[in-house]
């Protein structure tokens, strides 16, 4: 019996495609604005290649145009996680969160940013930092936020979109522009408008604008205040003046009251600032600024143990405060504690000097 042995031609297999391939192909699709095809791609290429941090930050980029901002968000948390030092990647992953209402998750993401100094472009860095104004406004963190808004007024000037941030952490209210109920737009929009001119460094347009707000709004303790912070700033003795309006409207507010304490301890009126900071610290009494200008003018009294036991507090509040590092460091040594001085003294130089 002859058995055949049937041979069966062979089969060819295309192989995979390469990352190489991948990569190309993608780019190819996004160039061609055939945007679904590009992130398709995108994902099997980073499948291959899970660091490749242009890719990540493709599609990162890509997702954030087409509003998928889940997407997004996942792209640009790995990029930050490949690149930690990279403040566009931690930027576009605040804005990403930001979209999604997630705040908590964006404010840490800007908060990282803001650490790297908003190292990008010009236009990703200012969008960066007043999203992180708003966030920290969202957050309750209004004088930091107002803070980090006279420095973007202060790179890149004024714009609309800074008027309504400035007005809603000026108010104190942990709105977002969006949120602004329409009895407050006026006011909010005013306020920020004088602020803002204030930030540009006009100072007679910038009084102008506050004199016609507080006419206009003479029982807002929040007007007052900001109208008396910046004249005292300005070196003008009005500005304790409308502070202290600011306190009549609001007995416990609590700016007002850490604003006066300084200002008086400036002044080497140690028991005036003494009244202030206490009723500050009995306003809040988790408040970093009141409990550090309260240990400041204990020191100022000469009473150390006093001033220890708030600045301890203060440490606790803010660990990364050079300044009440600082004080604390003092008031040990005022104690006779060179131990706990010398440490505290060695955290603020180290905190003076992170990169060393």
């Amino acid at each position: 019996m002859t058995w055949m042995i049937a041979v069966l031609p062979a089969v060819s297999q295309t192989p995979p495609p390469s990352f190489q391939d991948l990569a190309g192909q993608a780019a190819g699709a996004r160039d061609r604005n055939q945007l679904d095809k590009a992130v398709a791609l995108y994902k099997q290429a980073l499948e291959r290649k899970p660091d490749w941090d242009e890719g990540l930050w493709a599609l990162g980029s890509i997702a954030y145009d087409l509003d998928r901002y889940a997407e997004c968000s996942a792209a640009f948390g790995k990029l930050a996680a490949v690149k930690p030092d990279s403040a566009p990647a931690w930027t576009m992953a605040g804005l990403c969160e930001y979209k999604l209402r997630r705040h908590k998750e964006a404010l840490a993401c800007m908060e990282q940013a803001a650490r790297l100094e908003f190292q990008a472009p010009a236009e990703l860095a200012r969008s960066g930092r007043l999203h992180y104004a708003l966030l920290l406004t969202k957050a309750s963190t209004f004088e930091k936020a107002i803070a980090v808004l006279t420095d973007l007024v202060r790179v890149s000037g004024k714009s609309p979109e800074i008027i309504p941030a400035a007005g809603i952490a000026g108010l104190r209210r942990p709105w977002l522009p969006a949120e602004t109920p329409e009895a407050d737009r006026e006011l909010v929009f005013q306020l920020g408008d004088a602020m803002a001119t204030a930030m540009e460094f006009d100072a007679t347009e910038a009084v102008k604008k506050f004199e016609e707000l507080a006419s206009k709004y003479p029982n807002q303790p929040n007007v007052h205040f900001r109208f008396g912070a910046y004249l005292n700033a300005q070196g003008s003795d009005r500005g304790v003046e409308e502070i202290k309006a600011a306190l009549a409207l609001a007995p416990d507010h609590l700016p007002a009251l850490v604003g006066l304490a300084t200002i008086y301890l400036k002044r080497q009126e140690a028991a005036v600032a003494l009244e202030y900071a206490d009723r500050a610290v009995k306003a809040r009494a988790d408040d970093f600024p009141a409990r550090l200008v309260l240990g400041r003018v204990f020191l100022a009294k000469e009473e150390p143990a006093r001033a220890v036991a708030e600045l301890e507090e203060a440490v606790k509040l803010a660990p990364s405060s050079a300044d009440a590092r600082y004080s604390l460091a003092s008031a040990y040594s005022r104690l006779g504690r060179k131990d706990d001085a010398a440490r505290e003294l060695a955290e603020f130089r180290r905190l003076q000097n992170p990169s060393k």
